[in-house]
This record gives structure tokens, sequence and C-alpha cells, in this order.
């Protein structure tokens, strides 16, 4: 569940097959597959066509879901039967558990102070670290420094819509494709920058949402792509080595439709339970272990 959330968006990487005709379109439908490649950084892997047969090779760790309807993005991850509503006009995530008819919102204003919170604490553990003097330390202090501020080296080749940020210790690696709709890919950018929020309020044990943030910033800069394949790698310092697969359509089908019918009614569900964040979490995470 934690590696789910991670990638919510989130968050964190993207690949696959777009799919854009000329025509706008009320709504937008991105699914999403994501891979785990941290044991197969091996030597065979120096080119695309390897890298590619590394990833087919590999099994789907994440799935989920995201539907743009109406100004909102539901996003689903059928496992955990949990649906995260984004909505921009009241400027909150709502989150929805359908099996145990809980729900819960978070405002966008309560992200912010939660992550600026965040921030004197992580400094002077860092400061912390620096005094360990050892090897180990320095390690994770560099790479939460990095986190906190982090500073790519951005390239871009037309040619291939190959877009690069690299760093001596992180490194995105994002192909990307022309889309049609510029609101529609401002949209799912900005969507993408409050999950990446969103996520590491939701486990503060995962990636700091800046390095993202950053990643999207310079797609914005592109105009008019959205980015269809994105695969980030801290190796040989961490051993995280991710790439998520998605698939963007346009407009929703009758299903999509029906999806978002039932969400919208399950929240005006009587039954429906709202609880504070604090006490969703705690709620859902011992009904987890049981």
């Amino acid at each position: 569940m934690m590696l789910r959330r991670l990638l919510l968006v989130s968050s964190v990487l993207m690949s696959v097959i777009g799919t854009a005709n000329t025509a706008c379109a009320q709504g937008l439908v991105v699914s999403t597959h994501v891979y785990d490649l941290s044991g197969g950084a091996r030597a065979d892997r120096k080119t695309d066509v390897a890298r590619n047969e590394s990833v087919r090779s590999e099994s789907i760790i994440s799935s989920s879901l995201s539907l743009f309807h109406n100004g909102r993005v539901y996003d689903y991850v059928d496992a955990a039967d949990e649906v995260v509503i984004f909505d921009p006009y009241e400027k909150r995530f709502t989150i929805l558990n359908t099996a145990r008819e809980l729900s819960t919102t978070l405002s966008f204003e309560e992200i912010r102070h939660m992550l600026e919170t965040r921030i004197p604490a992580v400094e002077q553990y860092i400061k912390e670290l620096g005094q360990q003097k050892n090897p180990s330390a320095e390690r994770i202090a560099e790479t939460l420094r990095f986190q906190l501020h982090p500073d790519f080296r951005h390239d871009f080749d037309m040619a291939t819509g190959m877009l690069t940020l690299s760093a001596p210790s992180w490194t995105y690696r994002v192909t990307t494709r022309e889309w049609a709709d510029k609101e529609q890919v401002e949209k799912y950018l900005t969507y993408a920058d409050w999950a990446a929020r969103l996520n590491h309020i939701l486990h503060p044990r995962s990636l700091f949402p800046e390095p993202r943030i950053e990643l999207n910033a310079a797609l914005r800069n592109l105009n008019n792509r959205l980015p269809i394949s994105v695969h980030l790698d801290l190796t040989p310092k961490e051993p995280l080595n991710l790439r998520a697969e998605h698939r963007f359509t346009l407009d929703l089908d009758e299903n999509d439709r029906g999806r978002i019918a039932r969400w919208d009614n399950a929240l005006n569900n009587p039954g429906l339970r709202k609880l504070s964040f604090r006490n969703y979490q705690q709620t859902v995470l011992v009904s987890d272990r049981r």
C-alpha cells in the first residue's frame, strides 16, 4: 500500500503509449502500470532496447486508473478499493474507502502547512547526520538535502522527445509526446504536483515532493507535451529504480462514467463515516493489519 501511494501519481514516474488527436475532449483517462527495476540494473541494459526488454520481464507492482472529469480527478486502485479525489476548485483532496464506508478530506492549505513544518525537523536531522562522520550517515544526509533543494541539469532531445533531469545521485528519464489539448496538459501537471505533495503527507518516509515538482515544471517549459514514460533511477547510492507506464486516452467511456457516478453516490451515502485525516489513517492502518 505504501508503494502504491508513493507512485500515486503519483507520484512519481510514467511510461507507455498515449493516444491523442486534434480535438479537445471533456475528459481524460490515464491508466498507469508501475514496475520495479531495482533488481535489473545489469550491464545488458545499456541500450534503450535492453531497458525495454528488462521492463517487460518485470512484474507489475502497482496499477491505477485516473479519470479527469468536470474539473476533478478520480484516482482509483482496485487492490485497495480506495479512491482519491482531487478537487482544485474546492482546493482539497477527498479519500473514499468504499469497502469500509469511510472518507476523509485534506485541504491544500493543510498539506502546505504539513510540508512547511517538516523542513526544520529535516534540517536538524541532516545536521545530526553530519556530526556522525560516517559514510552511511553522509549518504542519507546528501539524499535528504537534495530532495529538499533539488538541483538538476535539464536536457531535452526534440528528435526523440526525451527529457532528462540529472544529478549525481538522481536521474529522471522522461519520454514525452505532443498533446493537442494544452488545457489538459496543464490540468494533468497540476494534479501531478498536488499528488506528489499528498503522497508525502500520507507516507512521510516516502520521497519528498520537490524533485517531482521540478520535473513537472520542466515539462511545462516544453509546451504541450505529456510524459508517457518516466524512469526514476537513484542507483547505485539508493536501491530505487522505478519505471511507470501511462496510457493517456481522450474522453471517458460508459464504464468510466459509471464508476464516477458510484463514487459520487457513495460520498452522499448517509451511512458514510467522515473522519478526520489522522483518524482515517489510524482506522485504515489498524484494519490492514488484521
